[in-house]
């Protein structure tokens, strides 16, 4: 087996070392010498895959499904925490683009069964009552959800 190996992988140099002779320099002369790297590694895979006959069976008996209920949670609050970030910077700079001081701004992620995320509940927090409805009009056109707005102090 090894001696058949050891055949075609000499065989296989001595006719990659005549292609790369007679072949162009363009673009055919690399593809030519594309296939060859990939008969080169076929020739040389070959005898593992002859050793491992089993392999495919032994693959066969791994438990497909882990317990995954931990991970997905973790990686559920970090979307929703991404995306409350992203409500979140929307909106300080459309207020700060109207030039509105805003103190805070908390945002609650709603996700549905759907696997999917939306805005559950944005609550926006005003250094001052003067400019209380503008802020509101302007972060509902900008999020496109109801938006609460409040005075702090």
């Amino acid at each position: 087996m090894i001696k058949a190996w050891a055949g075609g992988l000499c065989a296989l140099a001595v006719a990659a070392a005549m292609v790369r002779i007679l072949a162009p320099d363009g673009s055919m002369g690399k593809m030519l010498r594309l296939i060859l790297g990939a008969m080169a590694l076929c020739v040389m895979i070959g005898p593992l895959l002859q050793i491992t006959p089993n392999l495919s069976s032994a693959l066969q008996k791994v438990p497909e499904a882990a317990d995954t209920s931990g991970f997905s949670m973790i990686v559920d609050s970090q979307m929703k925490s991404a995306a409350a970030k992203q409500v979140e910077a929307v909106a300080a700079a459309q207020l700060k683009n109207a030039k509105i001081s805003v103190q805070k701004i908390e945002v609650e992620m709603d996700t549905s069964k759907s696997s999917s995320i939306g805005i559950g509940r944005v609550t926006v927090y005003l250094q001052d009552g003067t400019q209380q409805a503008r802020a509101k009009e302007l972060l509902e056109e900008a999020l496109g959800t109801t938006v609460e707005v409040k005075i702090s102090g």
